[in-house]
C-alpha cells in the first residue's frame, strides 16, 4: 500500500508512513484522526498542510529572512562590502531646520496708529522766514516694505556670515532668507507687501539648526546696526529690527521611514513562504526523499533511464487509493 501523502509504501503492519508520518489509511489511527473533536487544537495546526510545508522546508524559510534582512537594511542604508566588517551609511540624512521672524519697523511705530505729525521749514517769497509748518500724514509704510524685500539678500551675504563667525565661530548648515509672501518662481515674480522677513537655518542636528538661526538674526542686528551708526543717524532715522518668532524649535525633515524596511522585509519573507508551500505541493516528501523516491521507482520498472516525473507519482498514488 502508498501513502496517499508522499507516495511512500507502507507495510499492512504500520500504522503511520515511515516517510512523512501521515496515519495509513484504515488504521485505527486514521480514524480516530478523522474526527476532529478528538484532536488538540495544537495538533490540528500542526496538520495543517501549509504548517506542514513551511516545517518541512524550514531551511528555505532562514534563506528567505536573511534575505529580507538584507533587503530591509539596503533600504535604509549603503552596505560597503569592502571593509571588514562591512559598514553603514544612512541613504537619506534627517535635516532640522528652525526658523525665526523680523518685523522690520522704525521709531514712529507706524503699525500703531492712522497719522504722524510732520513738520516743513517755511519761507517767504522774498526770503524772510515765515516758521515752521506742522501737519500730519499718514505713517510711511512703502520704505519698510521695500527695505524688508532688500533685506534677504543682505542676511545671505558674506559680511553677516563673517559676523556671525566672530561672535559665536563656524558653525556648520546653511542659511536662506526672503520677505514673508514674497513670490519667486520660473513663471512668476512678485514682492511681498509686508514688512516682514523669514530667515530658516538648515543643520544636520537640532541644536545645530537652532543655534545657527539665532546666531545669525544677531549677526544680522549687528550688521544694521554697524551701518547705521557709520551713517551717523538718528534715531528717529533708523530702520528697526523686532523679533516676531525666536528660533526656539527645529523641524526634522528627509531621513528613512521606517515602513519601507519593514514591508520590504514582509514581502519578501512571505515571497519565500509561498515557495516553500510550492515546493511542498511538488515534491510532498522533500527534495531529496523526492529523488530518493524517484530513484526506487526506476530500479521498480525495470531500471528505466528517465525518472518519473511527479505526475507520474500523483497517477500512482490515486491508483493506489483506488
Amino acid at each position: 500500500m502508498l501513502c496517499l501523502n508522499c507516495g511512500q509504501e507502507i507495510h499492512e503492519d504500520a500504522r503511520f508512513c515511515p516517510r512523512c508520518g501521515a496515519p495509513r489509511v484504515g488504521s485505527p489511527t486514521h480514524e480516530l484522526s478523522a474526527g476532529t473533536s478528538t484532536r488538540l487544537p495544537s495538533a490540528r495546526l500542526l496538520e495543517n498542510s501549509y504548517v506542514r510545508a513551511l516545517r518541512r522546508y524550514w531551511w528555505l524559510l532562514l534563506v528567505g529572512i536573511g534575505i529580507a534582512g538584507v533587503a530591509a537594511v539596503s533600504a535604509v542604508y549603503r552596505i560597503d562590502f569592502g571593509s571588514v566588517p562591512p559598514t553603514l551609511e544612512k541613504r537619506a540624512q534627517v535635516t532640522y531646520t528652525a526658523s525665526a521672524r523680523l518685523l522690520v519697523t522704525s521709531a514712529e511705530a507706524p503699525y500703531f496708529r492712522t497719522t504722524v505729525p510732520r513738520t516743513t521749514e517755511g519761507t517767504a517769497a522774498g526770503g524772510d522766514e515765515t516758521g515752521a509748518t506742522t501737519f500730519r500724514s499718514a505713517p510711511d509704510l512703502g520704505t519698510l516694505i521695500s527695505t524688508a524685500n532688500l533685506y534677504p539678500v543682505l542676511i545671505e551675504s558674506d559680511e553677516v556670515q563673517q559676523i556671525r563667525q566672530e561672535m559665536v565661530g563656524l558653525l556648520p548648515g546653511s542659511v536662506t532668507a526672503r520677505a514673508i509672501y514674497a513670490v519667486s518662481s520660473a513663471n512668476r515674480f512678485e514682492l511681498s507687501q509686508v514688512p516682514v522677513v523669514e530667515i530658516y537655518a538648515s543643520a544636520a542636528t537640532y541644536s545645530g539648526a537652532v543655534d545657527l538661526a539665532q546666531a545669525t538674526v544677531e549677526a544680522f542686528k549687528t550688521y544694521i546696526d554697524r551701518n547705521q551708526d557709520a551713517a551717523n543717524l538718528e534715531g528717529d532715522e533708523r530702520i528697526l529690527l523686532q523679533d516676531l518668532q525666536r528660533p526656539e524649535d527645529a523641524i526634522a525633515t528627509g531621513g528613512s521611514s521606517l515602513s519601507l524596511p519593514l514591508m520590504l522585509f514582509a514581502v519578501v519573507s512571505a515571497a519565500f513562504a509561498a515557495l516553500a508551500i510550492v515546493l511542498d505541493r511538488l515534491f510532498p516528501g522533500g527534495l531529496v526523499r523526492s529523488r530518493r523516491r524517484s530513484v526506487q521507482l526506476q530500479g521498480r520498472d525495470g531500471g528505466a533511464l528517465e525518472s518519473s516525473s511527479e505526475p507520474e507519482l500523483e497517477a500512482r498514488r490515486m491508483k493506489a487509493q483506488v
